[in-house]
């Protein structure tokens, strides 16, 4: 058994995948994964199409292939559904336990399978106060968004349900980039670089396609992301949970999609929106203003609870 360093609730989330920790199984479950949200993803869209939600012709929009303008609430509902398309990855994680690792699911959500709303919280606040440093410093800098066209009651009616499958996505993000990937890497590898980096360059990569902008500024976005990616790996290695991690992630894409984002793209629903030039100017500061946050919850005086571990058989 390779010693970890950290907290006796990580070591213990980790020793749950160590009985099947072989690499095959790891590579075959991510396959397994991959192929369980691509059907789950073609479920989605032809079923939104079956069910007269949204039209062919807004798919070819939101993949680029035709210059179509839709209406605010075709951008809603292509946004539920492309938000929605993420669920398989529970979905995949969920069988991909059960059929090739034999242990619970709950096993990857915490070293003690339960979901900590107090960790959810604490990361809700760190994520908030990541977002208010980072909108007082482009109000201080001149670099400020501006208020979007959409009205605000329009802009609360789509509010509560962007909310709930946000909160999904989050987790099921989290499940397999900070969960299922990282706990079985660490089982079988000691080193931080394999199951900490890789998993978070994987996260960012992910993100590349969604990058607003030029393609310099998609370098910048997936960095970001990658290094959002360590924080939020950084509070299960403080924890033993991805509970706090979820929360970081939710608030962030709540704050991201609704209150603050791209005039392009599905950020278009925001309240305030930056245009790529903007976001062009402001992506060495974001940088660095993740990387200052990562040492933050990397050090012990961040306000992250610790897990309970399981008490260990004798």
């Amino acid at each position: 058994m390779t010693d970890l360093p950290g907290e006796p609730p990580f070591q213990q989330w980790v020793d749950a995948a160590r009985p099947r920790a072989q690499l095959w199984r790891t590579i075959v479950g991510l396959v397994l994964i991959g192929v369980v949200w691509m059907v789950w993803t073609l479920v989605l869209m032809f079923g939104g199409i079956g069910l007269g939600l949204v039209k062919p012709e807004a798919f070819e929009a939101m993949f680029g292939t035709a210059d179509i303008p839709l209406t605010y609430t075709d951008t809603v509902v292509m946004l539920l559904i492309a938000l929605g398309t993420i669920w398989g990855f529970s979905i995949g994680v969920w069988l991909t336990v059960k059929l090739l690792h034999q242990r619970p699911s709950s096993s990857v959500v915490a070293s003690n399978r339960r979901f900590n709303l107090s960790q959810f919280g604490a990361g809700c606040v760190v994520a908030a106060g990541y977002l208010a440093v980072s909108m007082t410093w482009s109000v201080v800098s001149g670099n400020a968004p501006r208020r979007s066209e959409l009205a605000l009651e329009t802009w609360l009616l789509a509010f509560a349900p962007i909310a709930i499958v946000v909160f999904v996505q989050a987790a099921s993000e989290e499940l397999v980039f900070r969960g299922y990937l990282p706990q079985q890497l660490a089982a079988r590898f000691g080193s931080p670089i394999v199951w900490g980096f890789i998993p978070s360059v994987l996260f960012g990569l992910m993100h590349a396609a969604n990058s607003p902008g030029n393609q310099t500024y998609a370098l910048y976005y997936v960095a970001i992301a990658t290094i959002m990616g360590m924080v939020m790996l950084a509070m299960v290695w403080r924890t033993g949970s991805l509970a706090a991690a979820i929360g970081f992630h939710f608030i962030n894409n709540i704050g991201a999609l609704t209150l603050a984002g791209s005039d392009q793209g599905p950020s278009s629903i925001a309240l305030f929106v930056w245009t790529p030039e903007q976001l062009m100017h402001s992506a060495s500061t974001e940088l660095l203003i993740i990387g200052l946050l990562l040492a933050f919850v990397l050090s012990p005086s961040a306000p992250l609870p610790k897990g309970q571990a399981l008490a260990r058989r004798k």
